[in-house]
Parts: structure tokens; C-alpha cells; sequence
């Protein structure tokens, strides 16, 4: 996204100039703006530990500026002067909205103005802003045909004026590029490092540049939101590692971005960074992964699998508030999974909606771009703003609740399973149902498709995920493998559970694989008739995501090996969006800490092709009638402390 924030021609701006008492700049140490090759380039406020970031200048003069300061952008478009309400009105304003303004931005306050005469600031506004420890004003009138400096910080140097972005650690281990944008508008990597050793720092923009009305205004619907991409798709000019190094040495940087990344870059989104996952998206847990360390998942004691394979951006969502939505990827759970554990809303779309070009595939026909974010409005905002644009919200059919006996029973924890029962409830008082159990074991059974030929569902299904998935998953990396041994004579290091994938897959014949194929199209094309029902109703599928107990980071795991139709793996095979929810917490006590800590416990519902922002706006006014929170809390705790009407928690918890 290229920033064009200023206009070109300084002829024709308008400035006034007030003159204030002489200062010093409120920067710690030597002042980085009077630099102008190594920009971008850090500095922090002098008494604060805050981190900022100086980009890019755009040439800005004036005969009384020539000290470097920090500087606030305030537009003016009311009659008469410039009022003590209105100046402290937008100063809360700004500390209300931007983390990254502060106070010490005042010490020069440029406030542009679209009237032809000399704008007056009455005097207590200016006294106020004395007060505030502003030194310089000055005033700018702004063209009707130019673009407007947009408010906010920024610095002014002896180049111009600098954008100024904040620096958060990626306390979480949750990164492994971070980005800013270069003079041109291109991505670039960001080289600062935080406080704790190899910990990254992520650089984001003012929030009170990307607001609402700009947003309407530049046709932009994600203007200014701060986003995370797991690092399985292409950012130009940067290396993708699929979190494998021997990936990331063997290919040069992306000539190009993903196309879905690239969509939510001309929608306005803010790339700050490329996240971990488990290597090649395989399913890895946190003592498995060894080229890089996993990701730190924030809930409970702090020792939990972030679980995968996008790990990386479900962590990042659930740590960071400074972070708006984080893309990751799923084929058969690895954005699912890290939505349920690490205790956030997590949407798998409607299969085929966005493009695989620049995107590292491993089974095409289930891959698809997912995301992960804490507020569930403004996760449909983003669904429909990315891709969703075409999709109705609403629908003249009956709904049906299906509650997916087959899978709810493999649950055998009995406190998660009150939970699940309790937001069942309350999804049939929003919607004014009942809702249906079903096996579709025994619908299988009375309904078979005739390809079966009698066959059980199990017995049908039995060797289909895998024999599909994995054998197209191995056989994708058949180039990366050659490639690798081609340059550096030696095979390519690979984890364990990668290896260990890749070695079963490899036994799987090309015949069988087509057999598996065809299944998976009965199997859809029978679900759909028999379950779904499309063109009767819309029916929405609840299923658990795994039993919840405590996972910590060290513990080993059994190897993942699908067999029939496994819970992650009915959306996928349907094509079909699925919302992941979290809707309640598990007490335990921690080996760790040794503490009762509470794990996240989450919910999915699938629905049809195409009714994915259905989907949101059900959830959403499930929760809200019910008096559960429709957002989540980023770090240790999931939810607010409110109250419902159940009574007690929001969230039902388990005793």
C-alpha cells in the first residue's frame, strides 16, 4: 500500500507560523531525523520506554522550523477560531483512538485548514497547549484539489516530515519477518531488535491516520488495519521458510505478493509482519519444532501448544491487542485448531473464494487462507471487505441446527461438554429452534449413497484423508526435495513428524489416490443431499475441535494419521465455511505455575457455501442475546468481567 499522505506542489501551501519559547526535542540520546540514507531508524521518547520508528521524509520547510521535533497533525474545518473545547476535544480524542500518539507530539501542533483567511487559535487554547508543552505552532491551508497531510505524529527533521510509526516486541516468540514500508510503498524487512534476546520488534502505523471516514473516502475498506500473514504465502522482495530453513535458504526472495495478500493490501490492510507455523503446515507441536522455536501461546499458564499449523498468527491474535486480524492457512484444522487453543474467533471460508496463487499449497482442493481475530464485527467487516463483498447476509430459509453426535461423542471431557450443551442452548433461543442430534454414521446407514455398495460409512471412508491429502501433500514437495539435493548434494532437513509424514505418503500408491478422490466427491455430494439440505434450509453443523486438557510445550504427541471423516476434515471436504468460537474456559491445575489455570474452550458451526457472513451475524446475535461478549481479551485472560443473563460468568464454566 503506498502511502501518499502529502501533497507534491509546496507552492501551494499556505503557512502560519507562531512562534513559541525555544526547546529541546524530547528524544533520548543523538536525534535520528537528521539522517536521510539509513531511515528508517528508531528512537525512544526520553522517560518513557516507548519505541518509535521514523520513515521516510516528505520535504516540508518553513524559515522559524529548523530544530528536529515531534509534531502533531490536527485538521480544522469549523467557523471561527480554533476553541480551548475543540483542542482538548481532540486531544483525547487522539489518546482515546491511537496507541501511538502521545502528549510528547506536541511540542510543534500543525493544524491545517481548508478556509482562504488567516486561521486565529484563541488564546487559551494556545496557553493550553503551552501548558501541554507545545513550543511551535503553525498553521496550513489546505487546496481544494490536494491531498491533505493526514493528522497524526509525525517528526519533523531538516529532510521534511517523517511518518512515525510505534515498535512492540513480539514478547510471544509469534514472528518471523516484520515489515515496513520503504519511500516507494514497498515491503521491506524491519531490522530492530526488542529488549529480550531474539525477540523481534513489529512496527505499526497511527491509527488516527486510518479512521473511518478516510477509510469511505479512499474507497479502502481495511484502511490502516494492522495485519499478520503466516509465512506460507508470498510477500514481494521477501523469503518465505514455510518455517523451515533448509525451504528458506534454497529460494530466493517472492518476485511477487500473494494474491490474497495482495487484496488486502489494495483494500488498504497494514502488513507488519510474516508469522511462525509448523513446518510445511504439517502438524507439529511445540518440542517437534526445531528450526525455529514455536510460537508462546498468552492463555492460561503461558506453557500451552499454540497449537497448528498456524500457530504463529493464533498466538500473535491472542497476545497482541496493538494487532487487528492475522492470516493464517487451513487444510484439515491448522486455522481451527489455534483459534480453540489459544482462545479466539477463527473463520476457515467458503473454499475457492481466494485465490492459491503465491500461496504454498499442500492439498488445493481443501487449502484455503483463513484468519484469526478478537472482535467478532470486526471479523465479519474484514470477511466481507476481503473477499465476502458478493455474499448474502441474510436468508428467507428455515434454519436447522445440527448437533453433530458422531463427533461430539469422541469428546470425553464431561466440564467441556457442559459448556458446548450451554451455548446450544442459548443458539436455540436466538434463533427459536430446536436443535437436532444426528450420527451420520446411521443416516449413512438408512441413506447410503449407492456407490457405497453397502459399505459402512467408516468402511467407505476409511483410508480416503489420508490417501488423498497426504499422498498430494508428499507430492507437492517433490520439486522442493529435487531442488534441494540439485544445489547442495544432500537431502533437505526435515522434522520429525514432517519426516515421518512424508515417509507414509510415500507408500501411497497414485491409484489409490484417485480412489480417494472419487470418495471424497460421494461423500460431499451425499452430505449435502442427505445432511445439509441446501435448497430446503439452512443448516448449520456444530462440532467440537478437540478435547480440551492441558497441552504443555514439552510434551510429545502422537502422530497425526486421519482415518474416515474426521471432525477438521467434513468443511474441507464440503467446501464449506466454518466459524470457530470460543465460548467458555476449563479450570486445571498446572503443572507449571501451580496454579488453577483456565484453558480456552471453543465451538465450531459450519454452514453452506457462500453463507459465510451468515455465519458471523448468527454467532453474533447468539452472544449477544445470550449476554456473552462477542469480543475476546488479548494476553493471559479470555474474557471480560461481565456479567449474563445465565447468570454468574458470561462464559460457563466448568466447576
Amino acid at each position: 500500500m503506498r502511502l501518499n499522505l502529502f501533497p507534491t506542489a509546496i507552492a501551494k501551501l499556505v503557512f502560519m507560523f507562531i512562534s513559541m519559547p525555544s526547546f529541546a526535542p524530547c528524544i533520548e540520546g543523538n536525534t535520528p531525523f537528521d539522517l536521510e540514507s539509513t531511515l528508517p531508524r528508531e528512537f525512544r521518547l526520553e522517560g518513557s520506554d516507548a519505541h518509535f520508528v521514523a520513515l521516510w521524509p516528505w520535504s516540508f520547510n518553513h524559515s522559524n522550523l529548523s530544530e528536529p521535533s515531534l509534531l502533531t497533525v490536527f485538521h480544522y474545518d469549523e467557523n471561527g477560531p480554533v476553541s480551548l473545547i475543540w483542542i482538548k476535544g481532540m486531544i483525547e480524542y487522539y489518546n482515546q483512538v491511537d496507541d501511538v500518539w502521545q502528549d510528547a507530539f506536541l511540542k510543534t501542533v500543525l493544524i491545517s485548514h481548508p478556509r482562504p483567511l488567516t486561521l486565529e487559535i484563541s488564546d487559551d487554547a494556545r496557553q493550553y497547549l503551552a501548558q501541554k508543552g507545545t513550543k511551535h505552532i503553525a498553521t496550513r491551508l489546505v487546496h481544494e484539489r490536494e491531498h491533505p497531510i493526514l493528522p497524526g505524529p509525525y517528526a519533523f527533521s531538516g529532510h521534511g516530515l517523517h511518518m512515525v510509526w510505534k515498535l512492540y516486541e513480539d514478547t510471544h516468540d509469534t514472528f518471523l519477518h516484520t515489515l515496513i514500508q520503504d519511500s516507494n510503498g514497498n515491503l521491506i524487512k524491519l531490522r530492530t531488535a526488542g529488549t529480550v534476546p531474539q525477540t523481534l520488534t513489529v512496527a505499526v502505523p497511527s491509527r488516527i491516520q486510518h479512521v473511518p471516514n478516510n477509510a469511505s473516502l479512499t474507497n479502502k475498506p481495511l484502511e490502516g488495519m494492522r495485519i499478520a500473514v503466516k509465512d506460507n504465502f508470498q510477500i514481494k522482495d521477501v523469503r518465505m521458510s514455510a518455517c523451515n530453513r533448509a525451504y528458506y535458504e534454497l529460494y530466493p526472495p517472492a518476485p511477487e505478493t500473494a494474491a490474497c495478500v495482495q487484496r488486502l493490501v489494495d483494500a488498504g490492510a497494514v502488513i507488519v509482519g510474516t508469522t511462525k507455523l509448523a513446518s510445511f503446515a504439517a502438524t507439529e507441536e511445540p518440542i517437534e519444532c526445531i528450526d525455529w522455536q514455536a510460537p508462546w501461546n498468552p492463555r492460561a499458564d503461558g506453557h500451552q501448544s499454540p497449537a497448528g499449523s498456524s500457530s504463529g498468527s493464533g498466538a500473535a491474535i491472542a497476545a497482541y491487542e496493538w494487532l487487528d486480524i492475522a492470516m493464517g492457512s487451513d487444510t484439515s484444522g491448522s486455522g481451527r485448531r489455534p483459534g480453540h487453543w489459544n482462545g479466539c474467533f477463527a473463520m476457515r471460508p467458503t473454499h475457492g473464494m481466494l485465490s492459491h496463487e503465491g500461496f504454498l499449497v499442500s492439498f488445493p482442493r481443501f487449502d484455503t487462507p483463513t484468519f484469526f481475530g478478537r472482535d467478532l464485527d470486526k471479523c465479519k467487516h474484514f470477511a466481507k471487505s476481503w473477499y465476502g463483498m458478493n455474499l448474502p447476509e441474510s436468508t428467507d430459509k428455515p434454519f436447522a441446527i445440527v448437533y453433530a453426535l458422531d463427533y461430539m461423542n469422541l469428546i470425553g471431557n464431561k466440564e467441556q461438554m457442559k459448556v458446548i450443551d450451554a451455548y446450544v442452548a442459548d443458539l436455540e433461543t436466538s434463533l427459536g429452534i430446536r436443535h437436532q442430534r444426528l450420527s451420520f454414521n446411521e443416516v449413512w446407514v438408512t441413506n447410503p449413497p449407492v456407490e457405497a455398495n453397502g459399505a459402512s460409512l467408516q468402511e467407505y471412508m476409511k483410508d480416503v484423508s489420508r490417501n488423498s491429502f497426504f499422498y498430494e501433500d508428499y507430492h507437492n514437495f517433490d520439486k522442493f526435495r529435487e531442488d534441494y539435493r540439485m544445489e547442495f548434494d544432500k537431502e533437505p532437513y526435515v522434522s520429525p513428524p514432517v519426516r515421518w509424514q512424508w515417509e507414509l505418503s510415500s507408500h501411497i500408491t497414485a491409484e489409490a489416490n484417485v480412489e480417494a478422490l472419487k470418495r471424497l466427491e460421494v461423500y460431499k455430494k451425499w452430505f449435502m443431499e442427505a445432511i445439509m439440505k441446501p435448497e430446503e434450509r439452512t443448516t448449520l453443523i456444530l462440532i467440537p475441535i478437540e478435547e480440551i486438557s492441558p497441552r504443555y510445550r514439552d510434551d510429545a504427541t502422537s502422530r497425526f494419521n486421519p482415518v474416515g471423516v474426521p471432525n477438521l476434515f467434513l468443511s474441507p471436504i464440503l467446501g464449506a465455511p466454518e466459524l470457530t468460537i470460543p465460548i467458555g474456559e476449563y479450570p486445571f491445575e498446572s503443572k507449571c505455575s501451580g496454579n488453577i489455570e483456565k484453558l480456552p474452550i471453543a465451538i465450531s458451526m459450519i454452514a453452506a457455501p457462500g453463507e459465510d457472513l451468515i455465519l458471523f451475524d448468527i454467532a453474533s446475535d447468539c452472544l449477544k442475546k445470550a449476554g456473552r461478549p462477542t469480543q475476546v481479551l488479548a494476553g493471559k485472560k479470555l474474557f471480560p468481567s461481565t456479567t449474563g443473563s445465565n447468570g454468574g460468568s458470561v462464559m460457563i464454566q466448568s466447576k
